[in-house]
């Protein structure tokens, strides 16, 4: 089962930055009607918002999850106005080693030193993979700078390596057979769409709330859905082995950006795709770890 949801979470999360190309709003711009979106996602959820409330530690630790994700989410955004969404995605999953790190040094999974080996390879092979994408040429006039593109990635990157941790270290810590993954989530939806309101807010942005709400939408909801299933899916694989699964998405995020946004040209997909099965082969061996 715990496979099941990592698919249902490599689909969803390997679109929900989609919506975001087409929409008139750019950059941090984005981010408050994302948050909008999130907040509506609560209505269904309030039951269990309601709970998690009751909770006071895990409110909290899902609270700041949700701020660190939504700090993530902005250096995102700035991202994919300097580079394609295929080099961006592939930066991203730098995360993944630090959520191998986390996993094995403050959660003890893996402890086995046999699988050692194995997870280390494979986030190295999951590095290469990145730096191979990165580097691919765009089309004319589909890159503005990429050494702001790559810093902005790598911090959002950073951001979303550790988001998850307040909540595994509380689950380790604290375990509430009460609290599930739905519980977690509207305290992560709460706390990443007020912080991005909060940005729209302060930063004065030029927001296009009638044009762009069904962008802002559809990614919440795709968003909300890939992210309860990888929370699902930690429950049943850990965090060290969930994490590089999902992150396999890269994969959908360079067709996006090849066949239907044109951010790289053809003569470039041997290289994309060179450095995605790259960037597999350090998935394939971290999960058999």
């Amino acid at each position: 089962m715990g496979y099941l949801y990592a698919f249902g979470a490599f689909l969803c999360i390997g679109s929900y930055l989609v919506p975001s190309r087409p929409a008139k709003s750019k950059g941090l711009a984005f981010l408050p009607i994302l948050g909008a979106g999130l907040l509506l996602g609560l209505i269904p959820l309030a039951k269990y918002l309601w709970e998690l409330s009751r909770s006071p530690k895990w409110f909290e630790a899902s609270l700041f999850a949700g701020i660190l994700w939504c700090g993530g989410q902005a250096m995102a955004n700035m991202a994919l106005e300097e580079m394609s969404l295929a080099k961006a995605a592939a930066v991203f999953n730098v995360n993944t080693l630090l959520n191998i790190a986390g996993g094995i040094l403050l959660f003890g999974e893996a402890k086995d030193s046999t699988h050692l080996p194995r997870l280390v390879c494979g986030g190295l092979l999951l590095f290469a993979g990145a730096v191979w994408v990165a580097w691919a040429q765009a089309s004319p006039h589909r890159e503005r700078n990429l050494k702001k593109g790559i810093a902005w990635s790598l911090g959002a990157a950073v951001c979303w390596g550790v988001y998850f941790m307040p909540l595994v270290s509380l689950q380790r810590s604290a375990p509430d057979a009460s609290m599930t993954p739905l519980h977690e989530l509207t305290g992560l939806m709460l706390g990443g769409g007020l912080a991005a309101l909060l940005v729209g807010f302060l930063g004065a942005l030029r927001v296009e709330w009638r044009k762009d709400a069904g962008y802002g939408l559809s990614t919440a909801a795709l968003w909300i859905f890939g992210t309860f299933c990888f929370m699902s899916s930690i429950g049943y694989l850990g965090l060290a082995r969930t994490v590089p699964m999902v992150n396999a998405n890269v994969l959908v995020y360079a067709c996006w950006s090849l066949f239907v946004f044109k951010e790289l040209p053809l003569s470039q997909l041997p290289r994309v795709l060179g450095g995605c099965l790259v960037l597999v082969a350090g998935i394939a061996l971290i999960a058999s770890a």
